[in-house]
């Protein structure tokens, strides 16, 4: 069961992501920067990630869409966030791998009219996913790009009764007091200028979870856009989930992140009519165009209807009853969306805007962004289906996929480096891991317990902290003519092994080990300087020991954890706690001596270069350095 299940209810507003920007170039983190460096559109962001004035719009129950009080008291309750913490953060994974920006810390309740929390939960930590141009048009600066989430959400309390069916069926169906979640964000606003500054629209779908199912994707029926990952979409339809239910007497197809806008503010573009069928064959390749003698049609889309996207988040779910051919059909066919005739035949001539994977085979990571400590594991779930069933011992092949991360943050400084920091394959290695009955697979994920030390250096890019490394996966057997989608990878941040935790070691002091930490915190986040402690300061930092230790105490799952960026290992967090925690002669942490004042260059004397140029790598500047990546590797080799 998942979002696209009965009972769901639908919501719509809006979202701030109050990003900071210093962060995305890598030459922001050494000390002092060798070279000036852009510090982006948002440098005094704080990270908040949360929702604003969102409403619940529509639901569906037994088979009926809900779009009004009447038909159940939930339409109209809001969609909040935390009333009594911080809220969520939204953060990038690194510098070089900013297209997987996830939230942690996030809150979820539904309040009702009375201003009473009826559901309240932890939204699971995700990053988005199948990012795509999907405004036309737009004010400078705005981000044209639209994504999705999807999560689970966990620890579901019920505080207040609600005289809502919908409600109480979901709360019937929330198995391990676990929801599933899924929203659209787009129409996001970059100018200061404009009302929506680090504002823009979301759409979402809330349902119910099923233990042991993936909870970041829909066990169902996958159709990938043939366009690519930043290239205007084939068919101007973007990737897409559906779901056979009720005993495939229905199909519900999730359109929430698949039509392009117009605007930001814009409906849904009008491309004519739209349709979904299943093809009466099962071709190995994907078609172009179909004539009605090769397709059974199961339903019109009615996306150009009026509250229709803002009362259903794009989840529609069309009837199989009466349409036993589609019913006979689905189990062995793929699904396709079919746009206006290509020509004014009798019988028409569809194109087909989006088919269903080649055999209807896929397989898909669960979690697909990991950050690992020295010497830890963790296991990667891994998921292999057949036109929605499980693929029963499916073959998975694992493989390096540096080269693509690569693209995505440019270069220097180099990644994957040491090559044994994580246990990914080396260079052209595979490695193979089997699924079950269930089609369903795990991999081990071993990080280096000696860290990531190259040539006695324990943070091997210099002044960046940790290593990123990519898994790439695909079916052994995967069709000759598949289309793979490009998102399918694993990205992995390995933290350092910087501090030796020797009890024999003397104790950590400001100058030696605590003040190149704090100073480049304190430049990449000037507003927590402003406003909280100055990192640089050892005064100010002194004067706010308390709350320090707290927030470097804090699970990386609470939005007050620090860093807020999430890319400092354990082992570094845990000198800043002993360091916190130590008192010399006069009360304080161990202040040390002051390095000595650094060497002028002499006249004529070479300065050193620079190895490290300025890099802009905002989510926007990467997409030609992925796009030239998928180009030279082909467009079904990616791995």
């Amino acid at each position: 069961m998942s979002y696209l299940d009965s009972p769901r209810l639908h919501f719509r507003g809006w979202f701030q992501a109050d990003v900071s920007t210093i962060n995305n170039a890598v030459t922001a983190y050494e000390l002092p920067p060798a070279e000036p460096f852009d510090p982006g559109w948002n440098p005094q962001g704080t990270g908040i990630v949360r929702f604003l004035d969102c409403a619940v719009t529509g639901a569906y129950l037994d088979g009926k869409q809900i779009t009004d009080p009447s038909g159940d008291p939930v339409i109209g309750m809001t969609i909040q966030n935390a009333n009594q913490r911080a809220p969520g953060k939204l953060v990038d994974l690194d510098p070089q791998q900013q297209m997987v920006s996830m939230i942690f810390g996030m809150q979820v309740r539904i309040v009702s009219p009375a201003l009473e929390t009826v559901m309240q939960s932890e939204f699971k930590p995700a990053p988005f996913i199948n990012l795509w141009p999907r405004q036309l048009e737009g004010v400078p600066m705005d981000q044209q790009l639209g994504a999705v989430y999807q999560s689970i959400l966990e620890g579901v309390e019920w505080p207040t009764a609600a005289e809502s069916p919908v409600l109480d069926a979901l709360r019937k169906g929330a198995h391990g007091r676990k929801l599933s979640i899924d929203f659209n964000v787009f129409g996001y606003g970059r100018d200061p200028k404009i009302p929506r500054y680090t504002m823009g629209h979301v759409v979402g779908t809330i349902g119910p979870y099923r233990e042991g199912e993936p909870e970041h994707f829909v066990l169902g029926r996958q159709m990938i856009n043939q366009g690519g990952m930043f290239n205007p979409p084939t068919g101007n339809i973007a990737t897409l989930q559906a779901e056979v239910g009720d005993n495939g007497r229905s199909l519900t197809v999730d359109f929430g992140n698949s039509f392009e806008i117009e605007t930001a503010n814009s409906g849904l573009k009008d491309i004519g009519t739209v349709l979904v069928g299943v093809l009466n064959s099962n071709p190995d390749q994907v078609l172009s165009t179909v004539d009605a003698a090769g397709v059974t049609v199961i339903g019109e889309v009615p996306y150009t209807g009026k509250d229709w996207y803002t009362q259903t988040a794009g989840v529609q779910t069309f009837p199989l009853s009466a349409n036993g051919e589609a019913m006979k059909l689905l189990p062995a066919n793929p699904l396709v969306l079919l746009g206006p005739s290509a020509s004014t035949v009798v019988p028409p001539v569809y194109s087909v805007l989006l088919q269903e994977s080649v055999n209807g085979v896929y397989v898909r990571a669960d979690q697909f962004v990991f950050r690992i400590e020295p010497g830890a594991s963790q296991t990667i779930d891994f998921y292999a289906t057949q036109f929605g069933a499980p693929l029963a011992n499916a073959a998975i092949t694992l493989s390096n996929a540096s080269a693509l991360l690569a693209s995505l943050g440019g270069t220097p400084p180099d990644i994957s480096v040491p090559t044994d920091g994580v246990n990914v394959p080396v260079g052209s290695d595979t490695a193979t891991i089997t699924a079950g009955a269930d089609g369903h697979a795990q991999f081990t994920l071993q990080a280096n317990a000696n860290g990531l030390t190259v040539n006695g250096n324990p943070w091997p890019r210099g002044y960046l902290e940790g290593q990123l490394y990519a898994l790439g996966y695909q079916l052994e057997a995967q069709p000759a003519n598949y289309v793979p989608n490009p998102f399918n990878f694993v990205s992995i941040l390995a933290y350092s092994q910087k501090y030796n935790q020797n009890p024999n070691n003397p104790p950590p002091t400001w100058y030696d080990d605590i003040q190149p930490l704090f100073a480049q915190y304190s430049n990449l986040y000037p507003i927590m300087s402003k406003y909280v402690v100055d990192l640089s300061d050892y005064d100010s930092v002194v004067s706010r020991i308390g709350i320090l230790y707290l927030a470097f105490s804090l699970p990386e799952s609470d939005p007050n954890h620090m860093p807020v960026t999430r890319d400092l290992g354990a082992a570094d967090r845990a000198v800043i706690l002993q360091w916190l925690g130590t008192t010399g002669p006069d009360g304080l942490p161990p202040k040390g001596t002051p390095p000595a004042p650094k060497q002028v260059a002499a006249a004529g004397e070479a300065e050193p270069e620079d190895l490290l140029p300025i890099q802009k790598a905002g989510k926007t500047a990467v997409i030609l350095r992925y796009e030239r990546a998928l180009a030279k590797a082909g467009k079904g080799d990616k791995k």
